[in-house]
């Protein structure tokens, strides 16, 4: 499974969020400020599963304290 999406966070900044299924139970997640060029990304094991949109959010607010609310 594949996702991509924007979120509006702090009243003004776009965020471009992505989760990638990879195999052997791990994901991959992309973080992106909008008019920036550095995408903070991961690679982590899928807690019980897939990742929601807002666990992936969650995950960056927990890894990088300015990309999220």
């Amino acid at each position: 499974m594949e996702d991509e999406w924007t979120k509006v966070i702090s009243g003004d900044r776009l965020v471009k969020f992505t989760y990638l299924e990879l195999a052997e139970g791990e994901a991959f997640l992309t973080a992106q400020i909008a008019g920036h060029n550095v995408v903070y990304s991961v690679i982590v094991r899928q807690p019980e599963g897939l990742f929601t949109r807002a666990g992936v959010e969650r995950h960056f607010d927990r890894e990088c304290p300015p990309i999220t609310d």
